[in-house]
């Protein structure tokens, strides 16, 4: 099965790692030093025992791809839109199935303006990974956490199925399943406490939630964004929500979130997707997001007036 990843930052290098023990998959990002890096020395991989290094195809020209059986999305929310186009010079064809483990609500939108709606599959995953320096991740989780996946036309292909058993026969506990709206917010739920926060704090995962200050901030996210799931029909209770962000924070202790590092290195972030598209949901449905809204609005504001790059002296 012919797959490519678009997106092969810290996430989308971590599958591709994984995958390449089944398979032959195609790396596919703009970051040229980190393509580079993997062209010439391979991708390292360093999980908290051990270092690998796997050799794998990567490119930053999308002209350099071929036609896909698969395509799995790992672009940050804002570059999805160019992302499918790069992928549509060539790699995206009408038969290939196009996955999108991206965080956030939306990208599926985004999707349907250019793909037909049979193509397209949505999901997540809660594993975590950092990119340490072009050309090396970092691994900063538990392999068994969980990845699915489901077809927007509630009918898995037999690809879909291929490519979900590739990717469990690499070690990625993955499924297709018709319950990926609820899990996607138990994702959200995450991602719109710890991510934010991390990124406004600049801390790590552990950090934050063993601070009290900041670990009340959490807290309140939480209980705002299960509401907003709870108002839209999803089973998702303030204490189930708060036990599941604190069960992947304990595996994830030491992991920074990309939009901490997206701050860091003054790049967009996934803010809207997430806290903000949490806020606009409960805006529809009656439902009071104050501090989910407050985490956003600091986000946005540091993106506003990121500070010049400090210049160096020669």
């Amino acid at each position: 099965m012919k797959i490519a990843i678009i997106g092969a930052g810290a996430m989308g290098s971590l599958f591709g790692s994984l995958l390449s023990k089944v398979s032959q998959p195609v790396l596919y990002d703009l970051n040229t030093q980190h393509v580079g890096a993997i062209k010439e020395h391979g991708l390292r991989v360093s999980y908290p025992d051990r270092t690998e290094t796997i050799a794998i195809h990567a490119v930053s020209d999308a002209n350099e791809l071929e036609a896909m059986d698969a395509v799995i999305l790992f672009v940050k929310h804002p570059y999805t839109q160019g992302a499918l186009q790069d992928g549509l010079k060539k790699a995206i064809t009408p038969n290939t199935v196009v996955v999108s483990l991206q965080n956030g609500l939306g990208n599926t939108d985004l999707m349907k303006q250019v793909l037909n709606p049979a193509q397209i599959v949505y999901g997540f995953s809660t594993l975590t990974s950092d990119l340490v320096e072009p050309g090396h991740i970092h691994v900063t989780c538990d392999l068994s956490l969980h990845t699915a996946m489901w077809p927007l036309n509630h009918q898995p292909s037999p690809a879909l199925q291929r490519l979900c058993e590739l990717m469990n026969q690499a070690g990625l506990n993955t499924s297709i399943s018709a319950n990926v709206e609820h899990d996607i917010w138990m994702k959200l739920l995450v991602n719109a406490s710890l991510n934010s926060l991390c990124g406004i704090l600049q801390q790590t995962v552990g950090q934050v939630v063993n601070t009290p200050e900041s670990r009340q901030l959490l807290d309140r996210i939480v209980f705002e964004t299960a509401d907003v799931a709870q108002a839209k029909g999803l089973a998702i209770s303030r204490e189930k929500a708060l036990q599941h962000v604190l069960h992947v924070a304990e595996f994830t202790r030491d992991h920074i979130p990309s939009m901490a590092i997206d701050i860091r290195n003054r790049k967009p972030t996934e803010i809207e997707a997430i806290n903000g598209a949490i806020v606009r949901q409960g805006q529809q449905l009656n439902v009071a997001t104050p501090v989910t809204e407050f985490a956003a609005n600091l986000v946005r504001s540091l993106q506003q007036h990121y500070p010049a790059p400090t210049p160096t002296s020669h």
